[in-house]
């Protein structure tokens, strides 16, 4: 998937709708009408799309170090490069523009803002390019929906088994913050864990054998509830610390 242009890319990898549909807008849609107020967009994620994995002081993620010490993905290709946005935004967002999107949903890469994971290492690099991204979706009147964690944990937390370690919330917490510090002027929609269940289920932790899960298919470990668990408590407290410190002045 990672050598198809940022336009494919964008296209195939999800095009997306946000409406509300109330019974007064449901006749509208069954038959052919959308409301005014419904968004079309696209979306993606940093790891499929940026490229750049290593570059401008980004940390390695959990990703990174999958694919390249395990090579199985389709012609055993990693996401280094991808569709290289980091450096073709502007072209990327160019192509939302012209198939008429008005919503961009797209993720952040944890390593790229935190290169070990926390707050004591912020890379300015990775804290320019999301501002960079999210003033040319504003030049071009693309609203964007921003997701704080798809998947690529930092590498750094590999040693405490990433979302299996209850102090992994409190990381996240110290990330979002910096995240709703530095970008939050420039963005409405916030999502806080892209599908957790799928984390919880088939994170690269599990299926690269870091750690032994020796219960059957589609049966539940004690570590995959932990995990659930954890991920739930970080959602919680990020949409508190959010609700509690930025929203009065935000608005989002």
């Amino acid at each position: 998937m990672f050598m198809f242009s940022a336009f494919r890319l964008l296209l195939i990898f999800g095009l997306f709708a946000i409406g509300i549909t109330t019974s007064e807008h449901q006749d509208d849609l069954y038959y052919g009408h959308f409301p005014d107020d419904f968004a079309f967009g696209a979306a993606t994620a940093a790891y499929q799309i940026e490229g750049a994995w290593n570059a401008s002081g980004k940390g390695p993620s959990i990703w990174d170090k999958l694919t390249h010490a395990n090579p199985k993905m389709y012609h055993n290709q990693t996401g280094d490069v991808a569709c290289d946005s980091y450096h073709k935004y502007k072209e990327d967002v160019k192509a939302l523009r012209q198939m008429g999107a008005t919503h961009y949903r797209f993720s952040l890469s944890w390593p790229r803002i935190l290169p070990d994971g926390t707050k004591d290492n912020i890379n300015s690099d990775g804290i320019s390019y999301y501002k960079s991204l999210l003033k040319e979706l504003k030049d071009n009147d693309i609203l964007p929906v921003v997701t704080l964690y798809h998947w690529d944990l930092p590498w750094a937390f590999y040693g405490m088994k990433g979302w299996t370690n209850e102090s992994l919330v409190e990381y996240f917490v110290e990330y979002a913050r910096i995240c709703f510090r530095e970008f939050g002027a420039d963005v409405k929609y916030w999502v806080t864990i892209n599908e957790p269940q799928v984390i919880m289920m088939r994170d690269p932790f599990f299926m690269y054998g870091y750690y032994l899960v020796t219960q059957p298919p589609k049966v539940v470990s004690r570590i995959q509830y932990q995990t659930a668990r954890n991920l739930l408590l970080g959602h919680a407290r990020v949409y508190h610390l959010y609700k509690n410190e930025f929203k009065a002045l935000q608005k989002g």
